[in-house]
């Protein structure tokens, strides 16, 4: 099966202390869904470290719609389309069980060698050739703009609780790491976000979050001790009244 569906109920720790729904939690729910999905096409972490395989996320993005709500249930999809030479998009929808659209995305994936963390070139990794066409993100993802920070930054450490079975940071907490360095006041929302991941954070690995607001657009990145960037964010803020 090419799609996958699945429901939510939304929890307490799911939402902001503005009552608004985490970004990182938007990107779990992302998360969780092409991991069942994986493990479905029987493309799951452990088998594909059978082979010295394993799937990392460069990109994702997202749109909300409209403010989901605690405790709501949710109907949560996901398919793959078509693959390029390396990269794999997935996309994703989260609605209301009435059906109105809470929430698009996509993401952008690509299979690394387990240890010598290269990427590889994989063909007709799929189970079937019959792709969904369906995205709201046509084309390829456009890459976040890169910039100069002159800002003294927000330096954090991340500790073991952020690590993944991969042995690097989860790619939910660089969300939580924007939102941190940004703190937003309750009359903004985070209406679009989207995060290239361009290398591997590991473990007390020094990180100094950056951030540039103009108006409601937000551009952050995070850059090691060296000052290389790890990576790199966009986002925009809107009015509460616009997602109700």
């Amino acid at each position: 099966m090419m799609r996958l569906e699945q429901r939510y109920t939304l929890r307490c720790s799911d939402f902001d202390c503005h009552d608004r729904l985490r970004s990182s939690a938007v990107l779990d729910l992302f998360q969780d869904i092409a991991g069942l999905h994986a493990s479905e096409l029987q493309l799951d972490y452990l088998r594909l470290l059978e082979k010295k395989e394993l799937w990392v996320l460069t990109k994702v993005r997202y749109r909300l719609l409209r403010q989901p709500h605690r405790y709501e249930t949710v109907v949560s999809r996901t398919w793959p389309l078509e693959p390029g030479r390396v990269n794999f998009r997935r996309e994703y929808a989260l609605d209301a069980l009435d059906g109105t659209p809470l929430i698009r995305g996509s993401s952008e994936w690509v299979i690394v060698h387990s240890e010598k963390r290269r990427v590889l070139p994989v063909k007709d990794l799929y189970p079937s050739d019959d792709y969904c066409t369906e995205t709201d993100y046509p084309g390829r993802l456009a890459k976040i703009p890169l910039w100069k920070p002159e800002d003294a930054g927000h330096t954090i450490y991340p500790g073991f609780s952020q690590l993944d079975v991969n042995g690097h940071v989860n790619n939910i907490h660089y969300a939580d790491y924007v939102m941190d360095a940004l703190s937003p006041t309750e009359d903004c929302v985070v209406t679009e976000l989207g995060i290239d991941y361009h290398r591997e954070v590991l473990r007390d690995m020094p990180l100094t979050i950056h951030c540039r607001q103009e108006e409601g657009e937000v551009l952050s990145c995070g850059l090691d001790r060296e000052g290389q960037c790890m990576f790199s964010c966009q986002m925009t803020l809107s009015a509460p009244e616009d997602v109700m």
